[in-house]
Formats: structure tokens, C-alpha cells, sequence
């Protein structure tokens, strides 16, 4: 196989506040390869969002920091990039579109300001040139009438447009990689449905790779050919989709399809909570919620074992 685009590997994060350390990430590894969609899904505070600022260089430090690991993009370390750097990156080869667009696009400025802005500093476009390309993303992304979309503010956009607009920014310096981070969470089904046949649409003419994070596990099933199964900061299982739906093997992902309502044996509930990232078990951090702990499970946290070729899985169950 090719090798990967993007490789994260033991990419480790903490946080501290109130001389409290929150271990946000602990021991992260996932791979994506040029043309591919991945999933990344798990429950809110997993740690999904933290994997992608991490990826993209934009942990805030303080409170934030990048304790270990490496973010591999073609072969080389982000880790190890200087700022500027990684400034001059993101757009071109990594972009990503936020998770609510009213607080990443600037209220005081137009569409059109903000798309003028990217192009000029990455592409180098301004004027006549920088105007007729920001027109052909806005149209690329399907919004109607885009020369009044270009003298708009945000303000003046429905959440579904505003969103459309994101897409049309993070992918104005025709990136390798797209990272989008709960793309339609404040959007209705119907909206939903365009924007992931929006971003499919642009992945088959641009050959984006595409890692979607979300909570939503029908939303990975219909987009993603391979999805990552967070759990309070680490992978808790990896797999294509056909596998991680049709046999899934951690208690924790289980316990996701089985909560899916209609999902034909009623809807069941993970007892307990997620835990506190300033205060995470000893052992695999999911056994205090699991009905199939051992001994073992509260003294060291499992590795990722390979029960099937592909399908990685953190559990004692299926390995040593």
C-alpha cells in the first residue's frame, strides 16, 4: 500500500489548570492515506476535537502541550516545524473546517474580504484575480448567487451557507488533507444531507483526503471507508466500517451501536459516565463502565491487538 498521507503516532497531550494535569490525549496513533475518508468518532469530551488542533499546530500553550508523539504529513514531523512554518502549511497541504462557523468566519468582515485575504496570502491572487477565483469557490461549493454571497457578512448567512463558506475557505489553497470537525452539528437532516454530498463531490474531483470527526455513527457509516473509535483519550478500536459495524469487538463501540436508536433490539444505555480527563482510572479507562472486566483491566491499559486483518482493538478479550 501507499503510505500514508497524514501518520499520528503516540501523540500525547495534556492540559493544566489550577495545577490539575488533564490528560486530553494519551498514546493517539491513526493513519490516513491521499483519497480516503477516515472517521474519527466517540462520545463529547474524547478527546476528537484535541486531535485535530493538535494536528493542525494549534493547541493553545498555556494552558496546552504536546507531552509526546509525532503528526507525520508526507513524511515529515509537524511537531518539529517552526510556527511560520506550519502557518505556510495549513491551507496548502492541511485545512480545516471548524465545528460552528459563526465563530470562525470574522463578524466585522464580508465573504468576500475573508476569501480575498486566504487567496492572497497562500496563492498570491489579489484584485480581478483574487475576486473571480473567490466567485468560483463559492460556486463550487453550490451557493446560490455568489456575487452577493462575496459583499455578505456572516451575520447575514444561514448556518447552512455559513458552513458552505468554510468549506469554500479550507479548500481554496487545494489542500492534500481536510479535517472537518462536526461539520453539520448545529445543521438540520436536510442540510446534513448536502454538505457530506457536497464534501464526497469535491473529494472525487479534488482527491482531498478527508478525516471527519463526529459523534454520530451514521453519519461514518455513510461517509467514511475507515473509522478510529475514540474513548477518553485513546483509540479504543480501529477498522474498515463494513468490519467496525458489522463486527464490532471493543465493549465500548458495542455499546455506541447498541445506543443507536431502531438499532433492532431497542435502545440501550453504557452505564455511568466518561470519566474526568484530570482523573482517568488505572488500567483500561472504560472498565469501571464494562460488564465484561477483569482482574487485569484495572492494573494496565491494553495495547491495540489485530484480532482480523485491519481490525485493531484495545481489549484484553481479544489479546494480551
Amino acid at each position: 500500500m501507499d503510505d500514508p498521507l497524514l501518520s499520528v503516532r503516540d501523540l500525547t497531550v495534556h492540559f493544566t489548570s489550577g495545577g490539575r494535569v488533564s490528560r486530553a490525549l494519551d498514546g493517539v496513533d491513526l493513519e490516513i492515506r491521499s483519497g480516503e475518508t477516515v472517521g474519527l468518532v466517540g462520545e463529547t469530551g474524547c478527546g476528537k476535537s484535541a486531535t485535530a488542533l493538535a494536528i493542525m499546530g494549534l493547541i493553545p500553550s498555556p494552558p496546552g502541550r504536546v507531552v509526546a508523539g509525532q503528526v507525520l504529513f508526507e513524511g515529515e514531523d509537524l511537531l518539529r516545524k517552526s510556527g511560520a512554518d506550519l502557518r505556510r502549511l495549513r491551507g496548502t497541504g492541511i485545512s480545516m473546517v471548524f465545528q460552528e462557523p459563526m465563530t470562525s468566519l470574522d463578524p466585522s468582515f464580508t465573504i468576500g474580504s475573508q476569501l480575498a485575504e486566504v487567496l492572497e496570502v497562500h496563492r498570491g491572487l489579489s484584485g480581478r484575480s483574487a475576486r473571480r477565483e473567490a466567485l468560483a469557490l463559492l460556486d463550487g461549493v453550490r451557493l446560490p448567487h455568489p456575487e452577493r454571497v462575496l459583499a455578505q457578512y456572516p451575520f447575514q448567512l444561514s448556518g447552512g451557507m455559513r458552513q458552505r463558506v468554510m468549506i469554500a475557505l479550507a479548500l481554496s489553497c487545494r489542500p492534500r488533507l481536510l479535517i472537518a470537525d462536526e461539520p453539520t452539528s448545529a445543521l438540520d437532516v436536510t442540510v446534513q444531507a448536502q454538505i457530506f454530498a457536497l464534501l464526497r463531490d469535491l473529494q472525487a474531483r479534488l482527491g482531498t483526503a478527508i478525516l471527519l470527526i463526529t459523534h454520530d455513527l451514521a453519519v461514518v457509516a455513510e461517509n467514511c471507508g475507515r473509522a478510529y473509535v475514540m474513548y477518553a483519550g485513546r483509540i479504543a478500536e480501529a477498522a474498515p466500517v463494513a468490519a467496525l459495524f458489522g463486527r464490532p469487538r471493543h465493549p465500548y463501540t458495542q455499546g455506541l451501536l447498541a445506543a443507536v436508536p431502531g438499532a433492532g433490539t431497542g435502545m440501550r444505555v453504557i452505564p455511568g459516565e466518561v470519566p474526568n480527563a484530570a482523573g482517568y482510572p488505572p488500567g483500561c479507562r472504560f472498565w469501571p463502565r464494562c460488564a465484561h472486566a477483569m482482574d487485569r483491566c484495572r492494573d494496565a491499559h491494553p495495547s491495540l491487538s489485530e484480532p482480523d486483518p485491519g481490525h485493531r482493538v484495545a481489549c484484553y478479550l481479544y489479546g494480551p
